[in-house]
């Protein structure tokens, strides 16, 4: 038998231990959110099980029944922190009869999703920086769909109602209103050193919330030529695929986190 099945028989076998009771109460959930805290704050290389077992409250050998090995569980930590900065499906759902006011709305709610979650953004700034997964890995954890379904949607309608430009898409959009988010979290030692502004505290934050959502309607709303592009951006080609490769390969050439 495996070294790998047999700690996952050791550890299922501690259900009758005194300290089973404690280990079943703290949630996976629980362990990911401790292990996005240190992953982005010390690195994948630098951070430690054991470091993240005794935070959380679950053993290390739990730890490894749950998610096999620390790579898994930084993937896990990964695949978390994009979702905690998606706007919640509330927001994704709703309809808006007035398109400057539903991208207003939208764009609130992005800030705040980036605003609220730091440690998620600075993880996925670190794997953008020195990734730990490879290519294959991030493009399955790319999963932003809803976001870009929903800014389509407001952008369809202001573009047929003739409140916004045309020549804009989705992705334009949330790449102007990431920049910013992501500014805040990645620069803000630097913007105090340079310009003597401190980004994040509270008369600053409100200022980029305002700023980027003015940003974003100034952007739609202006009186800019159409340049005859669908949009500022373009997707990078999907690479072809062999004729043996599987069905469901991702052929994704750049995966981006957000």
């Amino acid at each position: 038998m495996s070294t790998e099945n047999t700690d996952a028989l050791q550890a299922a076998g501690q259900a009758d231990s005194p300290h089973a009771a404690h280990a079943e109460s703290v949630s996976i959930d629980s362990v990911v959110d401790v292990a996005i805290k240190h992953f982005s704050r010390s690195g994948f290389a630098e951070t430690k099980l054991e470091t993240i077992a005794q935070e959380s409250g679950m053993s290390k050998r739990m730890i490894h029944y749950h998610f096999v090995d620390k790579k898994a569980l930084y993937r896990r930590a990964l695949t978390h922190a994009m979702q905690r900065i998606t706007p919640p499906a509330d927001v994704l759902n709703r309809s808006h009869a007035v398109p400057v006011e539903g991208m207003r709305r939208f764009i609130d709610a992005i800030f705040y999703r980036f605003q609220d979650n730091t440690d998620a953004v600075a993880l996925m700034l670190r794997e953008n920086l020195d990734p730990v997964l490879d290519q294959s890995e991030t493009a399955a954890l790319n999963g932003h769909s809803d976001v870009v379904l929903h800014m389509e949607r407001l952008l369809l309608l202001g573009q047929d109602s003739g409140a916004f430009r045309p020549g804009i898409s989705a992705e334009d959009v949330l790449l102007l209103v990431s920049s910013v988010c992501v500014f805040r979290i990645s620069s803000h030692k630097a913007s105090l050193a340079l310009g003597h502004i401190k980004l994040t505290n509270q008369r600053n934050t409100e200022g980029l919330r305002r700023m980027t959502i003015d940003m974003v309607l100034g952007f739609l709303t202006s009186n800019i030529p159409d340049s005859g592009y669908a949009s500022y951006l373009e997707a990078a080609a999907t690479p072809a695929q062999p004729s043996t490769a599987p069905s469901d390969s991702y052929g994704i050439e750049e995966p981006e986190l957000y």
